[in-house]
């Protein structure tokens, strides 16, 4: 009898992941889309940012670990928030607990317009 409750709660918490996977990756890929969206550009040349390898890879990377925390947690958003210049530092990073402690910080700020120190604009 307790081999059958473990192996049920097995089966149950491998279905969960794999329904919880498809939604991770949905919502990472939804938040790239709409990133691409907001037309970032880098560079003198003003190149789209998209179109730079690296730095899709690390807003993807970003989008990765957005989606995982708004799985976590709700009241995260699961989109890119912030401006080109606070994430920037971290786009180029793969130190994941650098990207949670930025989205944790970004979350906790205030609504409204806030000025970045930077020149930049979205």
């Amino acid at each position: 009898m307790r081999h059958a409750f473990l192996l049920a709660t097995c089966l149950m918490l491998i279905n969960t992941a794999a329904i919880a996977e498809p939604a991770f990756g949905s919502l990472a890929d939804d938040c790239f889309s709409e990133w691409k969206t907001r037309g970032w550009v880098i560079g003198e040349d003003n190149t789209p940012a998209h179109e730079v390898e690296r730095f899709a890879n690390g807003i993807r990377k970003i989008c990765e670990v957005r989606s995982q925390m708004f799985i976590e947690d709700p009241e995260i958003s699961p989109y890119i928030q912030g401006r080109l210049a606070e994430l920037a530092p971290y786009v180029f990073s793969a130190d994941e607990s650098a990207v949670r402690t930025l989205i944790l910080k970004l979350q906790q700020r205030p609504a409204g317009h806030q000025f970045s120190g930077s020149f930049m604009q979205d």
